[in-house]
């Protein structure tokens, strides 16, 4: 049987951070703020404090210490559909900001389903995480409500917004965009323009509604207007497409989509109905997402700035979660780009 063997050396004493601090020639308060909040730092201090971390082999108790200040350094961005290619560039610019200030990010997909946030807004009060990052308003507003109301947690909407919550927000102009879109088609010589937009109790799908309405106006095309209500996705592109191109009112010239993955889908019920875009009909999409510009024809559309959405939307609520100052309300610019799925009508 192994018995231990006793020894006379004495056991190595844990370094702690008065060792960390000394041999990187600064304070213990200095060690602490590089460690806790780094951005707070110069680079040339973190660099020091880390290069002493390792010197000394300092392990420091991460979980210990977020345990003390009520910290999971932890925050959940709150998406309706994490198959919508829209949001990943949002995330990236998340991500970015979130790693540099020693934040992870739990990516929350709701499905389109208010119970499924409901349990993400519980890891607020549960300590499992510090902040939110809404990306949908498919969230029951009592529980925004009480969050940011009475609670008080740190929550940024970025995107989409509630028309009758104050908070936190990065966004583009929606409605400038949608009166963009529409003149620009005005421009090309079509008079017959519909609207495929997103959810009608969608405040963002609002916006551009209204948007789309006031541009007609502008044109004196108010009898014109013609709006059908998707789903933001491939599928309800391409089946409200076949309605609005197969239907027996004159068909529209031009359709003017809420979201690129729409638009894409409409092309697709186009080809399945011989009409020839541009010549016989004009798309325009929303948002930028990649396959814009690689589909068949390459689409016209409204660029949303997606990352930079994401990195401001995550500064705002780090700001926010520290206490400190910020712009609370940010629009940030959208432009269209034109390509070829638009151009004046043809005989």
């Amino acid at each position: 049987m192994f018995t231990p063997q006793s020894t006379s050396k004495q056991p190595q004493s844990v370094p702690t951070i008065k060792d960390v601090a000394k041999a990187a020639g600064c304070s213990t308060a200095t060690v602490s703020r590089a460690l806790a909040a780094p951005e707070k730092v110069s680079d040339a201090t973190r660099e020091r404090v880390n290069r002493a971390i390792t010197q000394v082999g300092y392990a420091p108790n991460i979980a210990a210490r977020n345990l003390r200040r009520a910290e999971s350094k932890t925050i959940v961005a709150l998406l309706p559909d994490i198959s919508n290619p829209f949001f990943s560039e949002i995330i990236s610019g998340m991500e970015d900001v979130a790693h540099q200030a020693g934040y992870q990010i739990l990516i929350g997909d709701c499905e389109h389903d208010p119970a499924r946030a409901e349990a993400y807004f519980r890891l607020l009060s549960t300590n499992q995480a510090d902040g939110i990052v809404l990306l949908t308003s498919e969230v029951p507003k009592a529980l925004v409500r009480q969050a940011h109301g009475q609670t008080g947690f740190p929550l940024v909407m970025a995107c989409e917004f509630f028309s009758d919550i104050d908070l936190p927000l990065i966004a583009i102009d929606n409605h400038q965009a949608s009166v963009q879109a529409v003149d620009y088609l005005v421009s090309l010589g079509h008079r017959r323009i519909a609207t495929l937009s997103g959810p009608t109790n969608n405040p963002i799908c609002q916006s551009r509604i209204r948007g789309y309405r006031d541009a007609l106006a502008s044109h004196q095309l108010n009898d014109e207007a013609r709006i059908v209500e998707g789903n933001f996705s491939f599928r309800s592109g391409y089946q409200q497409g076949l309605a609005l191109l197969e239907g027996k009112t004159p068909r529209p010239t031009a359709i003017f989509c809420h979201s690129d993955e729409m638009a894409v889908g409409v092309l697709k019920a186009a080809r399945q109905l011989g009409i020839i875009v541009p010549n016989q009909l004009s798309v325009v999409g929303f948002d930028n997402i990649g396959l814009s510009e690689y589909c068949d024809p390459e689409l016209t559309t409204i660029s949303q700035p997606r990352n930079e959405i994401g990195r401001q939307a995550m500064q705002l609520l780090l700001h926010l979660m520290r206490g400190e100052q910020a712009i609370r309300q940010q629009t940030l610019s959208s432009h269209l780009i034109v390509r070829k799925s638009t151009g004046r009508l043809q005989d």
